[in-house]
């Protein structure tokens, strides 16, 4: 769902046609609409993903190492979060007339929002690989059938 939502806004990022082939800039209300996910919805799956993270603590042990590397995973979330955060203050950034600013738009602000979703897919699409390859094979192969189901259980309760 997460990779669905942030191909949807590179999407969205891309520039839109006038109709006439000349590019008329990115829809903003569409990205502002899917980033919304990201600040909210998004901490739902970051709340089940702790869960699996502390089920996980408890049954591999006390390793400074491994609490380590676990942490990071909490941190990285906070990090993502924030980015998000960030990248839609800057999205409803409008003049008074609720119009967004032409002197923003031609002085960067474009280059710097497509920037900073562009940073933020990365950030998101990175995190995701590093679950992919360390936590969720690690939960795969050191969970039994009942802890995951337990662990599931919980997880559909947030």
């Amino acid at each position: 769902m997460i990779l669905d939502q942030l191909a949807m806004i590179e999407t969205a990022m891309s520039p839109c046609s006038a109709g006439n082939g000349v590019a008329k800039g990115v829809d903003r209300s569409t990205v502002r609409e899917l980033l919304q996910f990201f600040t909210s919805r998004v901490g739902v799956h970051f709340r089940r993903e702790e869960m699996l993270i502390a089920a996980l603590q408890r049954i591999l042990g006390r390793k400074q190492e491994r609490q380590e590397q676990f942490q990071c995973f909490l941190d990285e979330h906070r990090v993502l979060e924030a980015a998000a955060t960030a990248v839609m203050r800057t999205l409803r950034r409008k003049r008074a007339d609720d119009r967004y600013s032409e002197v923003a738009e031609n002085r960067g602000g474009l280059r710097t929002l497509n920037s900073e979703l562009r940073t933020l897919i990365r950030r998101y699409r990175g995190h995701i690989s590093c679950e992919e390859r360390i936590l969720f094979v690690l939960a795969e192969m050191r969970l039994n059938v009942e802890q995951k189901r337990q662990i599931s259980r919980r997880m559909l309760q947030v």
